[in-house]
């Protein structure tokens, strides 16, 4: 009988001695990982539980089993400098220059299930990879986990070493080999089966794997440099834990010489109506982007501006008060998210990050995309001069997003400002609906002044012109873009120290004091009240003008000056002048491109209406 059973024994599988093993010896790997029975359960007792996901930024043990009989190396084990990490638990260490580190992704965790999916947003930002079939059934388990699985592989860099003297240029970037090879548990330039491209501190990859696989982290030596580089590796059968996107996520959208203002793209992946129970979600789900901003001048970031890590270390602007943020229609009408950046330098340039801490809804270790997302960088500059101001979140002119003419001494309190404007324009649009109630608008079709058009057109086309109007553009005076219209060179510049340097300016003849174009403003409420001195504006898009003419009735008596008559001086055209500039303003639709002045040029539209406000005629 003994002799049988010792037969019985050596028939059984090293796979079937391994599943006994981890039956057997769940007690003990619950008393070494502090978690529950069920827990190890639904992890099929194979990562150590929650000791390989929730072992964020430290060494992960890998459990070894002692079997009788059997040879450990016929079970095989990684060499013991070979540290191991969990699926979406980042391996994070501190490295020399000259220095390599090795790690392994278990064929436990390569074979393991996937991690619960924890998104909740309205509508995905970006979809997670999913593996067809999953979680049918136990024997279509049990069948996926014998092929082999995608594994994805993130690498960030989160600090570098130091330049010893002044410009020394950056320190190279960490390597990142991989092997799928029991043979090679210790991958390095020369040999590896895969390498990945780590490029300002991030690489990632994507790899089909069924067993262990090991990587070799190798930092360059750096003779100019002090001080380790720190890195964030993470392996993931469910998506990636870390992801860089190399296109912009966020738009420029104007700037005061303080603070500057950007906005996202669209949360949604195509435009909906508001009264799409999507769109309230949206809006009323806090904001879920996180921006960065860093002077240009600064070099800390350099080498590492695909680092999510990297950038939460040392962006400059990175707090929570650098920021005012919420969600907005503004720019479309669908929802996006604004952010008004605080406390910034005049006349510098930089660069904006916009990125996802984690995957919006948690984040870290244990977590799928729980290190986050970020997107390519975007340039913005602020404004020189003093008497430029951003207003935006108007209740009447809610489209109005840009920086007016202003004066802190006269109206220093920017809410105060905003409201100045925007009352104003409410005031003349009152005025304009009892004209409108004058024409019969909810009448047959014989007797409606267009079969193209309503008085609902006419409404929104004059809104959309007074504000602009109304409400003027602002550019420092020192800008000397071709499109832009000196204004208020009359009177006397709010600090003398600026105004100093513009004594000869070819701006301030005689001529253009004595011109009403160029001597005031175009509002003549902005002289009496604000009294910004000499800035130079962004016209109305002649878009606005013919729009209006189009839109509503001939009795309303609205018309456009004519070119060379007059046209030139209080109306400008779309040019492409490059990402984060508009040649003309057109409230709401200029923050990105020429197609989101939309194809009115051609149209016979605007102007010249009985209001307080100015326009030229010659």
């Amino acid at each position: 009988m003994r002799f049988l059973c010792a037969r019985c024994f050596h028939l059984i599988t090293i796979n079937a001695l391994h599943a006994i093993f981890i039956l057997c010896s769940i007690p003990a790997i619950i008393g070494r990982a502090g978690v529950s029975a069920q827990e190890t359960i639904d992890h099929n007792g194979l990562d150590a539980v929650k000791g390989l996901a929730a072992g964020y930024g430290h060494l992960v043990e890998h459990y070894v089993p002692e079997f009788w009989g059997l040879d450990r190396d016929i079970i095989g084990r990684a060499e013991e400098d070979i540290r191991d990490l969990g699926n979406n638990a980042p391996g994070k260490l501190n490295i020399n220059s000259g220095e390599s580190q090795f790690w392994t992704f278990p064929q436990e965790a390569v074979q393991g299930r996937k991690s619960p999916a924890t998104s909740g947003l309205p509508s995905p930002i970006r979809q997670r990879h999913l593996e067809s079939g999953e979680g049918v059934n136990a024997a279509a388990e049990l069948k996926k986990r014998q092929d082999r699985r995608t594994v994805y592989i993130s690498l960030n860099t989160c600090d570098q070493p130091s330049a010893q003297s002044s410009n020394p240029g950056l320190p190279e970037q960490l390597k990142l080999y991989i092997s799928t090879s029991p043979d090679n548990q210790k991958p390095d330039a020369d040999k590896h089966d895969y390498t990945v491209s780590v490029d300002e501190g991030f690489g990632s990859i994507e790899i089909a794997a069924s067993s262990d696989v090991y990587f070799g982290i190798s930092a360059p030596t750096n003779d100019n440099f002090n001080g380790p580089y720190n890195y964030e590796l993470t392996a993931s059968i469910d998506d990636f834990y870390a992801v860089y996107h190399d296109q912009p996520n966020c738009y420029f959208v104007d700037s005061d010489s303080r603070s500057a203002l950007l906005y996202t793209n669209d949360t949604v992946p195509s435009p909906i109506n508001s009264s799409n129970p999507i769109f309230k979600e949206w809006m009323d789900t806090p904001p879920i982007f996180k921006m960065f901003l860093q002077n240009q001048e600064n070099t800390e970031i350099l080498g590492l501006q695909r680092s999510m890590c990297a950038l939460q270390n040392h962006a400059q602007k990175r707090e929570v008060t650098d920021f005012d943020t919420g969600m907005t229609i503004v720019g479309g009408g669908q929802p996006k998210q604004q952010f008004y950046a605080k406390g910034l330098n005049a006349s510098s340039a930089y660069y904006a990050f916009i990125g996802i801490i984690g995957n919006a809804t948690d984040a870290g270790g244990g977590v799928v995309n729980g290190g986050g997302t970020l997107w390519k960088r975007t340039n913005l500059t602020t404004k020189s001069g003093p008497n430029c101001a951003l207003i935006y979140n108007l209740t009447f002119c809610s489209e109005v997003a840009y920086a007016v003419p202003s004066n802190a001494t006269n109206m220093g309190n920017i809410t105060a400002l905003g409201e100045f404007y925007d009352d104003q324009a409410n005031s003349l649009y009152v005025n304009f609906t009892k004209s409108l109630a004058q024409i019969p608008c909810n009448t047959t079709s014989s007797a409606q002044y267009s079969l193209a058009v309503t008085c609902d057109n006419c409404t929104h086309a004059y809104k959309q012109w007074l504000c602009a109007v109304t409400i003027p553009r602002c550019e420092d005076f020192s800008n000397t873009a071709f499109y832009l219209q000196p204004r208020a060179v009359a009177q006397k510049f709010i600090n003398e120290t600026y105004g100093a340097q513009y004594s000869d300016d070819p701006s301030l003849t005689q001529e253009n004091k004595n011109r009403l174009f160029t001597n005031s403003s175009r509002n003549p409420s902005i002289d009496e009240v604000i009294a910004p001195g000499p800035y130079k504006e962004v016209l109305p898009c002649k878009a606005l003008c013919y729009g209006l003419v189009q839109s509503c009735p001939a009795a309303l008596g609205f018309s456009c000056p004519l070119e060379g008559h007059g046209l030139n001086y209080t109306y400008g055209s779309y040019i492409d002048v490059g990402l984060g500039k508009v040649s003309c303003n057109l409230p709401g639709r200029n923050m990105t491109s020429s197609a989101s002045i939309g194809g009115r040029s051609h149209f016979a539209a605007i102007v010249a209406v009985t209001t307080t406000i100015w326009t030229i005629v010659t």
